[in-house]
């Protein structure tokens, strides 16, 4: 039985249910939790930056020292609050979590700066058309491709009650988002995890966060944006042995 719990944080313009059976297969005793990122629930006139995204996450741990599991957006979260809170997070595992979304001039493996503006203004214009294609990118990589887009189009349906502005919100932070250096002030063990196919986070950024943080551990697997929802690739297993080291480094 684990000893900790383990919060999963999910990714920019998904809902919760997509990370629910990586939790259910990483602890079997319930002390494993989605925290679905703001912007799928209509919240008029509210503003968000990493601070309040910092609160906002603090506010879902009931029992800390805590795993923090963060996918995309959400592990640029969870790595903001690990190095933060060292008190509040015992391991750290990242999943297609680039620290730097955009490239820049300081860090070369990333997405375009135009394909960012091109996504961003989809969703200025048409912005349930753009989350139902960023739902194809994510499925993107995966060896079960049909299923994952099958699923992720079911759980965007039927669990998102779009608010564009907030997601508008979350998009701009993404896209000036720079954790690299809050990385180097985290203390506890952190894994990062990369898919070889994902169209959204470049592969070459595995081998960049290894040479940039040689303390961290450095995964490269085969798979998309969205390789934890690959049953038959191993990940699940690879994390939850992650998962089981951490609880016992504890």
């Amino acid at each position: 039985m684990n000893t900790l719990p383990i919060v999963l944080v999910s990714g920019w313009g998904m809902p919760a249910s997509v990370m629910e059976p990586l939790a259910g297969a990483l602890d079997g005793d319930g002390r494993a939790s989605v925290v679905q990122l703001p912007g799928l629930v209509e919240e008029p006139g509210r503003k968000y930056d990493w601070q309040s995204m910092l609160q906002y996450l603090d506010l879902h741990l009931f029992e800390t020292p805590v795993i923090l599991i963060g996918w995309s957006m959400g592990g640029a979260l969870a790595s903001l609050y690990a190095s933060q809170n060292p008190d509040k997070v015992a391991g750290l595992i990242t999943l297609a979590s680039n620290p730097c979304f955009v490239r820049n001039d300081d860090w070369a493996e990333a997405m375009l700066p135009q394909t960012f503006d091109s996504f961003y203004q989809g969703m200025k214009e048409a912005p349930a058309a753009t989350v139902d294609q960023f739902a194809t990118l994510c499925s993107m990589g995966n060896g079960n491709r049909k299923d994952v887009l099958q699923n992720l189009k079911k759980a965007i349906e039927f669990d998102m009650d779009l608010d564009s502005d907030i997601l508008l919100q979350l998009l701009e932070m993404l896209g000036s988002s720079n954790v690299s250096s809050q990385l180097s002030d985290i203390r506890c063990p952190v894994v990062h995890y990369f898919g070889k196919q994902d169209a959204l986070v470049p592969a070459d950024v595995a081998g960049r966060v290894s040479r940039t943080f040689p303390a961290h551990r450095v995964e490269l697997i085969d798979g998309g944006h969205c390789f934890f929802l690959d049953k038959d690739s191993g990940v699940i297993q690879q994390i939850a042995d992650q998962v089981k080291r951490l609880c016992s480094r504890s």
